[in-house]
């Protein structure tokens, strides 16, 4: 063997490709995923059962909660629970918060395509509004116009009908015509539809336009004005109907701020006088009773006795005198 072919040989031993076992590693991938999907639905089904057998052991479920059992729920009720129970309840709550979040996920973007479907809709509108008034612009031309008058020409300003001006001139007048039948109706679209672009451009810029109740308001004022036979504008409407609201929010404003005046005032009263009444009692019963500057119990009654230093001296004393 020549040192030629020597080399050659060890040449393609060197290039020879290495071999890969890889079916046996497909296989097993093959073979594991049914298995884990089997394990999982294992799983979906084992806490399936493990609900339904909760459920049964509860008993029979009611088909609407108890309203007064749930209002007589309170911390101390909870606090008296074994803590299994609690924990059984801290989780209970926290699947129902999920639950409550996955469905207000939901809702969230259902509410954003409506939304994305609404101003969608409102802009191929408003470009339709675009179109006919463009269309209008051009119908309502000068040269166009003066092109339709000659439907309006009368029979004897014209040439002779035997004539070729006068044969012209009454296929003009015929073709007139029929343009001037073609135009009215977009003409009238068109206007109707510069009105509703600028009304929707006035409720763009005044959102107040969007609530039904001030919306009613204007329409009305402008309806009652009409039919007196002294009409008013959208934007004078909007005017009047906005002072008008916000002088009945002033008024109840005020009126609000009077009530709470007067409430306090009959609280001051009150206290006032039940102090001068019960000189020898330490502490009112209204105060127990009632509350005192918006505390309840205990609160209330450390609160009252730090406003009447005199009333805090005669309880101690009587306190002391109990004591002996």
């Amino acid at each position: 063997m020549s040192e030629e072919t020597v080399q050659v040989e060890a040449h393609q031993a060197t290039e020879a490709p290495e071999v890969v076992e890889t079916p046996q590693v497909e296989e097993t991938a093959v073979e594991t995923a049914p298995e884990q999907q089997v394990e999982a639905a294992t799983t979906v089904d084992n806490s399936v059962d493990n609900y339904k057998s909760a459920l049964k052991a509860l008993g029979e479920i009611p088909s609407a909660p108890s309203e007064q059992l749930i209002a007589s729920i309170s911390p101390d009720s909870i606090e008296k629970l074994p803590d299994s129970a609690k924990g059984v309840l801290k989780h209970l709550m926290a699947q129902q918060n999920q639950e409550f979040e996955k469905r207000m996920e939901k809702i969230k973007v259902e509410q954003a395509r409506m939304q994305q479907t609404s101003d969608r809709v409102q802009q191929e509108a408003k470009d339709l509004l675009a179109r006919r008034y463009e269309l209008n612009k051009v119908l309502l031309d000068p040269k166009f116009q003066e092109y339709l008058r000659k439907a309006q020409m009368p029979e004897a300003e014209m040439e002779d009908p035997f004539t070729p001006e006068g044969i012209q001139q009454r296929i003009d007048k015929g073709v007139a015509q029929a343009m001037s039948e073609f135009q009215q109706p977009i003409v009238d679209a068109a206007e109707r539809s510069r009105q509703v672009a600028k009304y929707q451009e006035f409720v763009d810029q005044n959102p107040n336009m969007k609530k039904p109740e001030f919306k009613t308001a204007v329409r009305d004022l402008m309806a009652r004005r009409k039919e007196a036979g002294s009409p008013i504008s959208l934007e004078d409407a909007y005017v009047v109907v906005d002072r008008d609201q916000m002088l009945v929010q002033r008024e109840k404003q005020r009126q609000k701020e009077i009530a709470a005046r007067a409430k306090s005032n009959r609280k001051i009263s009150r206290a006032t006088m039940s102090s001068k009444n019960d000189p020898g009692e330490p502490l009112p019963s209204w105060v127990q009773k009632d509350g005192y500057k918006g505390l309840k119990g205990n609160a209330a009654r450390v609160r009252y006795l730090r406003d009447h230093p005199e009333k805090l001296k005669l309880l101690r004393e009587r306190q002391k005198s109990g004591n002996r």
